[in-house]
């Protein structure tokens, strides 16, 4: 712990004050707007799920 930046004591930076989480949120943000997704024009009926009555855990498995 000597060798910890100041900015994380202080809130202030000395040295390299780089925001890494940040950053890579933005460059993820750029790959997935950059990736070209196709959305179908048509999009198959599901009734049961439109349907909030079914009680928890009805197809099985736990709730």
């Amino acid at each position: 712990m000597k060798n910890m930046p100041k900015r994380d004591i202080s809130g202030e930076c000395e040295g390299e004050c780089r925001d890494r989480v940040f950053e890579s949120e933005k460059e993820r943000q750029a790959e997935i707007a950059s990736a070209s997704v196709d959305v179908p024009d048509f999009y198959t009926e599901v009734p049961w799920a439109k349907s909030r009555n079914a009680p928890p855990g009805w197809l099985g498995g736990h709730v």
